[in-house]
Formats: C-alpha cells, sequence, structure tokens
C-alpha cells in the first residue's frame, strides 16, 4: 500500500498527464474534489479549464486526459475514468479498495498517520487560562480544538511543541492586587478554594470600577508597581500564579489535553521587551504619541496603531506577543506557530504580524491565527469581569452525573458503569465543541452539548462499542486479514460504500494539517457510523452461511471500528468497547 493518500495519487496522475500534454503551464493548480458518489470517488474540472484557455471541445480534452491518466495509473487503482458535464470522474477498483482494508487491518491504530512533517516544529499555543480565574466553557474552544491539531500534527510526523501561554501580566493584576488589599478575603474560602475566592474579589472590584471610574488608576498604579518590582505586589502575583497553574494542571488531566511542553506565560518575555524595542526603534519603527505612548503606525494598513507602551509608561500585551515570537524563532526555528485563540483577537493578531513583518521576520507566513467563534450563553456573551460564566467545573460534574443516568437506563448490568460514563461525558462535551465549524459563533445549552443522538461524541462512542459488541458475539476480537481472491467476492452497495469511505480516512487528516478545521473530521466519523449502521441493517453478518462472505463482513466492521478508534484519538475521545 502506498504511503500517499489516494487524493495525492491521483493529483500526481494528472500531473504526468498534463505534462504528457504538454499542457501543465495552462493550469495553475490542480483540483481534485469529491463528487456525488453516484459520479465517482473523485472528480477534477481540468478539462473545463484547459477546454476554455484553449477554446476547444471539452471531450476531446477529456478524451486526451483520460487516455494519459490510465497510462500513468501503474497501479490500476480506477475501475472507471470517465467524463460527464466537462467533469472527468474516477471510480476506484474493488480490488484497491480491499487492499485498503487490508492496509487496516495490518496498520491498526498507524492508520492515517504519515512521515510527510518529516520531523519539523510545529508550535501550538492554546487554553490559554488567566491567573486567579476558574476556566468557564469559554476555555474549552481553545483547549479541545488546540489539542486536537496537535494531535493530528503529531500523527503526520511533524515534531510538536505546546505552549499554553496563560495570561499571568497586565492590568487586570493591577485590579486584583487592589481588590485583595482593599476588599479583603475571606479566610476560610481562600484555603478551601483559593482560585475562586480571588475571583470573587476580582468581579467585586471590576463592579466598583465601573461605577467609580477612579478606581482605575489606582489599579493601574499597583500594576506599574508590579512592573517596577515592588516586594509585596510581586510576591502577592507569585502566589496567584502558582495557585493558578496547579488548578490549570487539575483542569487539563481533567480534560484529558496532552500534557504542555511548555508553560510560558507573559511574564516570561518581560526581560525579553527592552530588546525588541531597541531593535524596533533601530528600525525607525516606533512612533511618540501625543500622550507619551510608543506605538507602531499601522494606518496605511488598515490597522491603526499598534501600541507598545501606554502613555502612563505600562506597557502592553501586544508588546509582550512581539518577543514571544522572536524567542520562539530563535530557540525552535518553527516551521508553523499557531495560535488558537478566539475570533475577538483578530485584529491584535493582524498588527502582531504586521508589526513583525515591517521588522523583517516573515510572521505572515509562517505564523497563523486559528480563530475560534466566542462561546456564549442563551442570555448573553460570558464575561468573566462580570461574573455572567458557566463554569467548566459544572460542565463536568453535570454531564458526568446526566451521563451516568443514560448509561443506567440502557446497560443497567455494565460493569465499570461509572468510568463508562466519564468517558461519555467528556466525549459529549468535547466532540460537541469540535463539531462545530471553529470559525462560528456557538451558544453553549445543555440539550445540545449533551445529546446521546446524531452527530455526538457518545453516537460515535456507541458506534464502536457496537461493532465489539458483534465481534465478541461471533467471537472474531483477533480478525487480522483475509486471503481469499478480490474477484470471488461479490459486494453489495453498502459494503462498497463502507470501503469507499475508510479510504478517505488519511486524505482527512492530511487535509485538518492544511485548513485547522477539526469539525470535517467529525463529520467524516459520522458519514462512517452512518455507513455502517445502513450496511449492518441491509446484510447480515453474525447470520450469514457463506463463510467467506462472512469473513469479509468481520474484516470490514472490525477496519471501521479502527478508524472510528483512531478518527476520535485524534479528537482527544476514548472509544469504549463496552456502553
Amino acid at each position: 500500500m502506498r504511503s500517499e493518500t489516494t487524493k495525492n495519487y491521483l493529483s500526481h496522475l494528472l500531473s504526468v498527464a498534463l505534462a504528457e500534454l504538454k499542457a501543465a503551464p495552462f493550469v495553475d493548480k490542480i483540483e481534485v474534489s469529491t463528487p456525488d458518489s453516484a459520479f465517482g470517488d473523485y472528480a477534477t474540472n481540468i478539462a473545463l479549464v484547459l477546454a476554455k484557455k484553449g477554446k476547444i471541445d471539452t471531450k476531446d480534452v477529456s478524451g486526451k486526459l483520460i487516455a494519459e491518466v490510465k497510462k500513468a495509473d501503474t497501479e490500476n487503482i480506477f475501475e472507471a475514468v470517465e467524463e460527464k458535464n466537462g467533469f472527468v470522474n474516477f471510480k476506484l477498483s474493488k480490488s484497491f479498495l480491499l487492499k485498503n482494508l487490508s492496509a487496516i487491518l495490518e496498520q491498526r491504530d498507524l492508520y492515517g498517520c504519515s512521515l510527510n512533517g518529516q520531523g519539523k516544529n510545529i508550535i501550538v499555543e492554546y487554553f490559554q487560562n488567566n491567573v486567579a480565574k476558574p476556566p468557564h466553557i469559554g476555555h474549552l474552544r481553545s483547549a479541545v480544538i488546540g489539542d486536537c491539531l496537535l494531535r493530528i500534527f503529531k500523527s503526520q510526523g511533524y515534531k510538536t511543541i505546546s505552549d499554553t501561554h496563560i495570561g499571568d501580566w497586565g492590568v487586570q493584576f493591577g485590579i486584583l492586587i487592589l481588590a485583595y488589599k482593599t476588599l479583603k478575603p475571606d479566610g476560610v474560602a481562600l484555603e478551601k478554594d483559593p482560585i475562586t475566592e480571588l475571583n470573587r474579589l476580582y468581579v467585586e472590584m471590576s463592579a466598583k470600577i465601573e461605577a467609580d471610574p477612579s478606581l482605575r488608576e489606582a489599579a493601574k498604579q499597583e500594576f506599574k508597581k508590579l512592573e517596577d518590582g515592588d516586594e509585596q505586589n510581586r510576591k502577592l502575583w507569585k502566589w496567584f500564579v502558582d495557585e493558578s497553574l496547579k488548578d490549570f494542571e487539575n483542569y487539563r488531566a481533567e480534560l484529558q489535553v496532552f500534557p504542555f511542553d511548555y508553560n510560558l506565560g507573559e511574564s516570561f518575555y518581560e526581560k525579553h521587551m527592552p530588546e525588541v524595542l531597541a531593535e524596533l526603534e533601530e528600525k525607525k519603527l516606533i512612533t511618540k504619541g501625543e500622550q507619551g505612548e510608543l506605538y507602531v503606525d499601522l494606518e496605511q494598513y488598515g490597522l491603526g496603531r499598534a501600541i507598545l507602551v501606554k502613555s502612563d509608561g505600562a506597557t502592553t500585551y501586544l508588546l509582550r506577543d512581539l518577543p514571544t515570537y522572536t524567542y520562539r524563532k530563535q530557540q525552535f526555528n518553527f516551521q508553523k506557530n499557531i495560535y488558537v485563540v478566539d475570533n475577538r483577537q483578530t485584529h491584535h493578531f493582524k498588527q502582531i504580524f504586521k508589526v513583525l513583518e515591517l521588522a523583517g521576520y516573515p510572521a505572515n507566513s509562517d505564523s497563523v491565527h486559528v480563530d475560534v467563534g466566542f462561546m456564549s450563553l442563551p442570555e448573553g456573551a460570558i464575561s468573566t469581569r462580570k461574573g455572567t460564566t458557566v463554569s467548566l467545573r459544572s460542565v463536568l460534574d453535570e454531564a458526568d452525573k446526566r451521563a451516568l443516568k443514560i448509561i443506567e437506563e440502557k446497560n443497567a448490568g455494565l460493569e465499570n458503569k461509572e468510568e463508562v460514563a466519564k468517558k461519555v461525558a467528556l466525549a459529549a462535551i468535547k466532540y460537541f465543541d469540535l463539531s462545530h465549524n471553529r470559525k462560528t459563533e456557538v451558544t453553549f445549552t445543555w440539550d445540545k452539548a449533551l445529546s446521546f443522538e446524531g452527530n455526538t461524541g457518545p453516537y460515535l462512542q456507541y458506534t464502536h462499542a457496537r461493532i465489539h459488541g458483534i465481534l465478541r458475539k461471533g467471537s472474531r476480537l483477533e480478525v487480522s486479514g483475509f486471503s481469499f481472491e478480490p474477484s470471488t467476492l461479490q459486494l453489495e452497495p453498502s459494503e462498497l460504500a463502507v470501503l469507499r469511505k475508510l479510504i478517505k480516512f488519511p486524505e482527512i487528516v492530511e487535509q485538518v494539517t492544511q485548513d485547522y478545521f477539526p469539525n470535517n473530521l467529525c463529520n467524516f466519523l459520522f458519514e462512517l457510523s452512518q455507513s455502517f449502521n445502513n450496511f449492518y441493517q441491509q446484510v447480515p453478518v453474525l447470520a450469514e452461511t457463506n463463510e467467506q462472505l462472512k469473513e469479509f463482513r468481520f474484516n470490514l466492521i472490525t477496519a471501521t471500528a479502527q478508524v472510528i478508534k483512531n478518527g476520535l484519538y485524534l479528537l482527544g475521545v476514548e472509544a469504549p468497547e463496552e456502553m
């Protein structure tokens, strides 16, 4: 079996065909799409493009293209290559589909993996929790999307480097320090749950600032003292950070997010800010504003002013992000530097990348803001400052309770049902997020997040467990391949549909490395599960009397369970064998 995807192999064949026809200069990009299943497995519009540019008959062009592709296809993977409405459609052969089935059973957990990354460094920054604030449901998006992307890059042969880049610096610490000093925390509450109590102080002080804006200046002064090294403020800040990191690690483990390679918060780059300012000054990029603030003028690019230092001398989040990039570039020589951050920061990252570009860095090509839509509640936006949040703790606890209730109703005698319920609950929450297009705004509701029907994590888990139940009944848990000739096997359309879906898994995984949309992987797994359930309803497996067909079907469902398991792993979701 080839290491490249079938789609890439077809692109190669088309490239060879265009070269033979001396038509390569007339095609800017080889497009290979997935048509309606009635037309085939793949399609290309190259014949239409060439016919339009050469002002010649489409059928003539497509005929020549088809002939060259068939000649170049030394592996004979297509049983039909035909023109329809100007498109050239490609239908995979049964023998090739069965070879792929055999490859899945041979490769098992490695099916869908590749060495395309060639060990190149990719940094993924995600789950940027803030100090002294308990994570809420809104933090889930960056956490699960970032972890999914990290898993997928690892599977494709990249050397991945993860960093949380926690929010441990900025004026919000002036607000918190002012609150701690003036509002006085509850000692008992502080000892029992320091993060919740600190957050209560922060919310209370924020409300006071809204009522009395002069308090904001007092908070700014507390942060300025922190920046200047005030001993009391530094001691308080260090304690805030230490307690928050303990809390963060507990949530990371409970969410089953990979351990982070680095946890370099904003404060880490404080010592690197002067050298960045000096470099920008040397390159004559810094302008002094009317109030004494320092900024890079990006007006001509439609990006306004990139403020580096405020009029009161306090540094900005933007300034701290500049050395974040330069430090990573020097230390890791990354191929890609990916920030999984919500779309409210889009303007910020455009400014960052433009400033770096003006300073001579390739940030616009080697760095990506993977923007995610904001998570909101049915009654409105989430705001830590206003206290309108749904805590991640309450979501996880409620999900566990609901999942356990459903497991008890469906399978009361299941062993380790509490453990299985936790897996189902986490799958429901994480998959709910991942199955949405990451750019969309998502409204969190219990009914949608914890639904156990349709395109959900529990549905996929159930399909996987159902297959293992069939294999147990048939005593076929060790299915390892088949030895019959493809030509002797007569397959039903529902069986071929599953085979055709299985072959697309590596392509979907590769696609996510390029566009960063995990929902496409979710959609694929849902469609595969639907194809399996349709197949299982239409043809017998356990009751099949033809031993050759029975053996094939056990192989087919084993491979299906394997691909569902592999896909769920990339999503950060476990695949129980019993539910």
